[in-house]
């Protein structure tokens, strides 16, 4: 088993992606690179994370910020528990360990927002603890290295990768271990189209043996996603916008359009609705079209209505009213930058993230990153 750690970390040293979080690492960077790669591609992370840690180098500057800050810096990234989870993360961490990442796999998943994985990885990777993180990628390599068919999906498939690719991790390397099992899995072992050729492990690898790596991962089927429609109101006196702090679920913690799902009757109405209960009258309705967005667990598509006013009115700390110039520094999500620019032209420019939008997902508790 070592011999094959052995190869892949040649591998590895030699291959292995010059990426930020890993020059001069540390813990801090450990932990902010995990969280930002869950169910989201290194490509679109890199921009984030060198902004994200130029505003907040240390453990402490993040502890120390606003929610609202945090979130508007991860605005386009999606899963923006992440985002709320690592603030808090690093506060605990400020309080109940001495301004120190807690360096065990059983302290760290007790920080808010870190599972199993997670933990693994950052105990794995900055401490050095011989324990083995089991991501996407990796649940992949060691799916095909053991030929296991059964459905990746299932915990108890992903129990037994973990626990094979347990049983190889070197005591001297184990943070290296991991991000190499995740490596090859995102630069030569693909969903599709495989570099078998090059694998470092290829005369180990079941699947090739037996011809079956197109079949291997196999993933349960997923249902449907139930399709959604919701109003969104943009009420505007032409200078500010009115944008509201989203509670629990989908997209919480980030500022929206005033939005109410349409169950019966018109889009229209919905929307003059929400304008009144924002204790402001409607002088002019406006349809401004439909936009569709893709979550993880739904298809929504939003009638998209301006409704201008003569006056914007009072914010207070779950509504405000926001400058239209001003729109970028707040953290919202793709899904409401897709609204405002129907809603208003030329705002999606002002409030787009450098890196531009992608599809957002909703957010999940430890969901194993894609590095590819």
């Amino acid at each position: 088993m070592i011999r094959l750690a052995t190869a892949l970390l040649r591998w590895y040293d030699r291959q292995r992606r010059d990426l930020p979080w890993r020059r001069e690492p540390s813990p801090y960077k450990t932990l902010v690179s995990e969280l930002m790669l869950q169910q989201t591609t290194v490509a679109t992370v890199i921009p984030y994370f060198e902004r994200f840690l130029a505003r907040f180098p240390t453990l402490a500057a993040l502890a120390s910020a606003g929610e609202d800050e945090v979130t508007a810096l991860w605005s386009g990234l999606g899963y923006y528990a992440r985002a709320r989870n690592l603030r808090r993360a690093a506060a605990a961490s400020m309080t109940e360990h001495a301004g120190a990442l807690p360096r065990t796999e059983e302290e760290l998943r007790a920080l808010p927002g870190v599972g199993p994985y997670t933990a693994a990885a950052v105990a794995s990777i900055a401490f050095g603890v011989p324990t083995f993180a089991l991501d996407g990628n990796g649940a992949r390599v060691m799916a095909r290295l053991g030929g296991v068919s059964d459905s990746i999906d299932e915990p108890a498939t992903r129990a037994r990768l973990r626990a094979a690719g347990q049983r190889e991790v070197p005591s001297d390397r184990p943070g290296d271990f991991t991000q190499a099992v995740m490596e090859l899995g995102a630069t030569l072992c693909t969903p599709r189209s495989p570099r078998c050729g090059e694998c470092p492990v290829r005369r180990a690898c079941s699947a090739l043996a037996a011809g079956t790596v197109d079949q291997i991962p196999r993933r349960s089927r997923k249902p449907a996603r139930p399709l959604v429609r919701v109003a969104c109101a943009c009420v505007t006196d032409g200078a500010r916008v009115l944008m509201v702090k989203r509670g629990r679920g989908l997209l919480a913690g980030t500022w929206s359009l005033p939005e109410e799902v349409v169950t019966s009757g018109a889009a229209r109405e919905v929307a003059r609705r929400l304008a009144v209960a924002a204790g402001v009258g409607a002088a002019r309705v406006e349809h401004r079209g439909a936009v569709r967005h893709v979550f993880t667990h739904r298809d929504v598509t939003a009638d998209v209505f301006r409704i201008e006013i003569a006056r914007a009115g009072r914010s207070r700390l779950d509504r405000r009213w926001v400058a239209v110039d001003g729109l970028g520094a707040l953290g919202v999500s793709t899904f409401t930058r897709k609204t405002l620019a129907l809603a208003l032209d030329g705002v999606e420019h002002r409030t787009a993230s450098p890196v531009g939008a992608h599809r957002e997902r909703s957010a999940k508790r430890d969901n194993r990153p894609v590095r590819s």
